[in-house]
């Protein structure tokens, strides 16, 4: 049934003949036309309208709220059109009336689509735009599917779920509400607060989003610092001091700061906050310390703190004792340094000091929150049955329940179903197995240092995960034996005990069967699901690479295929199950092709010939061990003999990747080009963690 224009807006339409034939195939799809008006913003003007979509539309699409439709006569798209529809979402009458995480833009540009496709790349935590042309929209022959298409199109295009870095805008941020609540409490009173959690819970995105709160006062100064950074961890104590002193001033004190030498840092460091207090007419200050434990004894990468610590943090409380508004907080996934009173001969300032807050999992509602309202963008509704499985097997991990969101589209993707999907409990079941070993890389990420840290504990979950609850709960009897296991939320209660994410209970199992050897240390793909795994992965491959190249160019590493990134990333597709020699001959010389030589072609046409193992060697090296393994066993499988240092390599792999029981099964030719794809996704993730930092 077509919309209706309300009453309100006629007026406006009759001085708006353009705007008025564009409108038309939204009336046709569904879409009332409730509210217009025209927008200036950052010198850039456009028309907005309210679209209110019909009950089919809704249901379809998952509509629950009006839509912001903006038209732009220019004849190029520019960020600042962006960022002018970006305002409309936050005055009267969109504010809290209209869909928060997408709109409309219509655009006299031709290269409307192109343009927008390209901005939402490289900003993935804009919200979804979903560009129209204005020429196509006035042709006779533009109807309701002009529009429907275009959604389709664009709309469903961008997989949102998939967004793996921490959140610096409020778009994409969903729950912690509890926790964001205590820590403002905490600095609202200047009392020192800690959050601690294991990888990708939202730590960094929770401080950030905490430094957006705090700053809205503009009397009160915030300013975040990562503890991994060089730029924090290199320096000496009282260097660090002065650093800090550097950002919390923001260049608005006159003349330089003082020495900040090791006899006088503390003084200089107390000094410059009281002036900047005076400068800046601030009431409070608050500095926030993510990865903390690479600054902290016993986990720090750096030996001088190992007992610097104690200048530092006595500095720190010396300054607070004397300005009382000045308050810490601390994060990371170590709370050694919020729990232990002394560090070998020396006491821990901050013992005592410090009230600690444990991540775990969004809420329930928390985690459907983030499902549904990206599910819109993505063109997937999910059922309650479908909720409640991802919760439980997931926990309400924030990014492992969006890779597994992510994983649902591409797989109805690759099988080529319509959108928008409706999801049950079924699909979920059906999909598990192939699903959570692909998401299997970040719960390793996850895990990783919780075995780290706490050996013990690891060995208990080991206990767990395999099913072996006695053990377990003997262990958790024992005094601090499982604490973490329990305050991080990896285990549900001491009483019934279980791994409440059974994603991460499924790797720990695997990976205790590898470490004790038992056969089949490796988790194959089923021979049924081989095909669409190798389609999903090589996707998740190219699209992370690009995303690798982004962020290498922007912290200006050394390029690692040039301009043209890599050109044969078509032939891809053509990429076939291992089943045999010649198969996995053929699969590994197509990821040969497309990713090292393309590397070899770009440093041969800049005239460094051993560009692969020199410069990339040295830049990524997780990556060039994942693209080493490749090149390798496709040399293998393509020559007779193998040079002395490729044969030698050749050893190496295989010991790592093959156990005996494999080697010697006619599974082994999958097994190898399985692990390949493993490590070299693994690998890209690694190494964009370690530039994003």
């Amino acid at each position: 049934m077509p919309g209706e224009i309300h009453e309100s807006v006629r007026p406006f339409l009759s001085n708006h003949k353009r705007e008025g034939d564009l409108l038309r195939p939204f009336l046709a799809a569904g879409f009332d036309i409730s509210w217009a008006n025209t927008r200036t913003y950052e010198r850039t003007t456009i028309t907005v309208f309210l679209l209110r979509a019909s009950a089919e539309l809704a249901e379809s699409y998952g509509f629950e709220y009006e839509l912001v439709l903006a038209y732009s006569r220019f004849d190029a798209v520019e960020p600042r059109t962006i960022r002018a529809i970006e305002h409309v979402f936050s005055t009267d009458p969109a504010k809290g009336r209209v869909e928060p995480l997408l709109c409309f833009l219509i655009s006299e540009a031709p290269n409307t689509d192109a343009w927008v496709s390209s901005y939402l790349l490289e900003n993935k935590e804009s919200r979804i735009v979903v560009p129209f042309a204005a020429s196509a929209l006035v042709e006779k022959s533009a109807d309701a599917w002009t529009v429907r298409n275009q959604l389709q199109k664009h709309f469903l295009l961008l997989d949102r779920y998939k967004y793996t870095l921490p959140l610096r805008e409020d778009t994409y941020f969903f729950g912690r509400g509890h926790e964001l609540g205590q820590i403002l409490d905490f600095c609202r009173r200047s009392e020192n607060a800690a959050v601690f959690g294991l990888r990708k819970t939202g730590k960094t995105s929770l401080l950030w989003k905490l430094q957006r709160v705090l700053e809205k006062d503009p009397k009160h100064r915030v300013e975040v610092f990562d503890g991994q950074s060089p730029s924090l961890r290199k320096r000496h104590w009282n260097q660090a001091l002065e650093y800090i002193a550097k950002r919390l001033v923001r260049d608005q004190l006159p003349g330089a700061l003082p020495g900040f030498s090791e006899l006088d840092a503390a003084d200089e460091f107390l000094s410059v906050l009281r002036t900047l207090v005076q400068v800046a007419n601030l009431e409070r200050i608050t500095i926030v310390i993510d990865e903390v434990e690479w600054i902290t004894p016993r986990t720090a990468a750096d030996k001088h703190w190992e007992t610097e610590f104690l200048e530092f943090w006595q500095a720190i409380r010396t300054a607070q004792s004397i300005f009382p508004r000045f308050n810490v907080v601390i994060a990371g996934v170590n709370p050694a340094i919020a729990e232990e009173s002394r560090f070998g001969d020396f006491q821990n300032p901050l013992f005592g000091i410090v009230t600690t807050i444990f991540l775990r999992g969004l809420s329930k509602l928390e985690s459907n929150e983030l499902v549904q309202k990206i599910g819109k963008i993505v063109g997937i509704r999910y059922d309650p049955t479908a909720l409640l499985s991802l919760f439980e097997q997931y926990a309400g991990h924030p990014l492992l329940t969006r890779l597994a969101c992510s994983h649902v589209a591409q797989m109805a993707q690759v099988a080529g179903e319509p959108f928008p999907l409706k999801v049950a409990k079924g699909r979920l079941d059906k999909q598990r197995a192939l699903r959570d070993d692909e998401l299997v890389f970040y719960v390793r990420h996850v895990v990783d240092e919780l075995e780290r840290f706490y050996p013990e504990e690891y060995r208990s979950l080991e206990a767990l995960s395999v099913g072996d609850i006695q053990k377990f709960q003997f262990a958790a009897s024992q005094g601090q034996s499982c604490t973490h296991l329990f305050r991080y939320g990896v285990v549900s209660a001491p009483e019934h005990p279980y791994v409440t994410y059974s994603v991460l209970a499924d790797y720990v199992a695997s990976e205790n069967a590898r470490r004790e050897g038992r056969p089949w240390r490796m988790r194959l793909a089923a021979p049924d699901d081989r095909e669409g795994f190798l389609s999903v992965r090589l996707r998740e491959i190219a699209e992370d690479m690009r995303e690798l190249e982004r962020v290498a160019k922007a912290a200006s590493q050394p390029s690692l295929f040039g301009p043209n990134s890599f050109p044969e990333a078509d032939r891809l597709r053509d990429a076939v199950v291992a089943k045999d020699s010649q198969t996995l001959g053929s699969t590994l010389s197509i990821l040969n092709r497309c990713f090292i030589e393309s590397i070899d072609r770009y440093g041969t046409s800049i005239a460094e010939k051993k560009y692969f193992f020199s410069k990339v060697k040295a830049a990524y090296p997780s990556l060039f061990d994942a693209l080493h393994r490749i090149r390798v066993y496709r040399n293998n499988e393509h020559h007779l003999e193998l040079v002395p240092g490729v044969e030698a390599s050749l050893r190496e792999y295989l010991q790592r990747d093959l156990d005996e029981a494999l080697a010697a099964s006619d599974q082994k030719y999958w097994a190898l080009l399985q692990r390949c794809l493993d490590e070299l996704i693994r690998a890209i993730q690694i190494e964009l963690a370690r530039l994003e930092q």
